[in-house]
């Protein structure tokens, strides 16, 4: 709708016939105030006449661009009020009009501030698109697993609905979280993140809601608690199953009345948050046990989002691989841009109970130990080394066996690996006497030990 406020009714059934015979839905408003305490929601273009009653037209400019930024404000003065038409304009309005009205200039004036809306209306929704774009490029993977998480967090970027992201420790719950923060409206706004697991029962309200000055032993300064610190942002909840019985229903209270009162104080404060909340644990099965109340369940659980672990998308795994060799190599001062196939392989079989975290580590840890420009299978700890080697029968068994043994390729750093292995145990872990066995320099032993990851045979 086109909307208009002028208090001369000649003026407003002029504007309100050309207007809707050029096709436009027409709103009017009589005065100052029915525009102040009116509907405005919807409105593409509004003209205002500045020479209205008690409630000036300026003050009616305020009111339009502080409920819509980008809405286009077409002055109406007369000839003799150009100054002040002026001065509206620098105050937020787009063009003015002069009485007596012409249509041809008025027309003119509205449609160009309709295609100004429609301009900034287009921007916005790219801005947004590419917001999402990046946010869910934040997100590396692209098993289908992985499209359609990104598919299920691209659908709540655009309201404030409560998430709550299940998934095994060390999946990126986290990741998804803040994710979601860069995406949605909010994402001008804080990101504060608590985990609830990490902070003692007698510490979780004060944490969440803060606490005034002496409320309890230790409380020597007034604090804002995570409420207040994300207000106009994001709360990020992780961890959420470990919070106590007590905490839940003080966090009840706060959803359901969207304010807040510090630990010893008395002054409800009003707060402005998101929420978005991750656990491990199954929620529903914690509800059944009482160890989760049933009615927080609702309140946080409105949409849940569950986060695969790593060892059902393994296709991710070469990406995440090359994610983390360009995100690492500066802390370990070492350019690595390469991973050998059968170290890979062996990457990919592995079951990977700690997840993206433990692949991060197991990376981070492989580069250290890598002397060359590529990650090699022997760079790679031994649990994850085991998973592509081929099993070895014991020694000194019958002879079917010995005949298996002989015909069997085996890497030379795997045999290097048993042979410095053999030695130490031969000399209890005495890495001296094993070197001269193995007819090498102790320092040489040393670095091939730290090498294979064989200190834990060392005496």
């Amino acid at each position: 709708p086109r909307w208009f406020v002028d208090h001369g009714p000649p003026s407003r059934r002029l504007m309100r016939a050309w207007l809707e015979h050029a096709g436009y839905r027409v709103v009017e408003h009589d005065s100052g105030e029915s525009a102040l305490f009116g509907d405005g929601e919807g409105a593409a273009v509004a003209c205002v006449d500045l020479g209205l009653g008690e409630v000036g037209g300026f003050k009616v400019i305020q009111h339009l661009r502080a409920r819509d930024a980008d809405l286009p404000i077409i002055v109406v003065t007369a000839q003799r009020e150009l100054e002040t038409a002026v001065a509206a304009m620098r105050a937020g309005a787009y063009d003015y009009v002069t009485k007596p009205l012409d249509r041809d200039r008025l027309l003119l004036a509205v449609n160009r501030a309709r295609e100004r809306r429609e301009l900034v209306v287009s921007v916005r929704r790219l801005e947004s698109a590419l917001g999402e774009r990046s946010v869910l490029g934040s997100i590396v993977g692209q098993s289908p697993k992985m499209r359609e998480l990104a598919r299920q967090v691209e659908r709540v970027l655009s309201s404030d609905v409560a998430v709550c992201v299940f998934g095994e420790s060390g999946t990126g719950k986290e990741l998804i979280a803040r994710a979601i923060h860069a995406g949605s409206q909010r994402r001008r706004g804080p990101f504060i993140a608590i985990n609830c697991a990490g902070i003692p029962e007698s510490l979780q309200e004060s944490e969440l809601f803060g606490h005034e000055r002496g409320a309890f032993t230790g409380a020597i300064s007034t604090r804002r608690g995570c409420f207040e610190q994300a207000h106009g942002g994001t709360l990020f909840l992780d961890e959420l199953g470990e919070m106590s019985l007590s905490t839940q229903a003080s966090l009840l209270r706060t959803l359901q009345e969207k304010v807040i009162r510090r630990v010893g104080g008395s002054t409800e404060i009003p707060i402005d948050v998101r929420i978005v909340c991750a656990t491990h644990r199954d929620l529903r099965a914690e509800v059944e046990a009482g160890r989760f109340r049933e009615d927080l369940y609702f309140r946080l659980v409105v949409y849940p989002i569950h986060l695969p672990p790593l060892r059902e998308r393994t296709d991710d795994i070469p990406l995440l691989v090359g994610h983390f060799l360009n995100t690492l190599e500066e802390g370990v001062a070492r350019k690595v841009k390469r991973i050998s196939p059968e170290a890979l392989d062996a990457l990919c079989r592995y079951r990977w109970p700690g997840n993206v975290r433990e692949l991060q580590n197991v990376v981070h840890r492989s580069l250290l130990a890598c002397r060359g420009d590529e990650i090699t299978l022997a760079d790679l700890p031994a649990d994850i080394r085991n998973t592509v080697l081929p099993s070895i029968p014991p020694q000194n068994t019958n002879g079917q066996a010995r005949a298996a043994e002989e015909e069997e390729i085996i890497p030379l750093h795997e045999l290097e690996r048993r042979a410095i292995q053999r030695a130490l145990r031969a000399t209890r872990g005495s890495v001296g006497k094993a070197a001269k066995l193995l007819g090498i320099g102790r320092a040489t032993l040393y670095r091939r030990i730290a090498t294979l990851d064989l200190s834990q045979d060392v005496a």
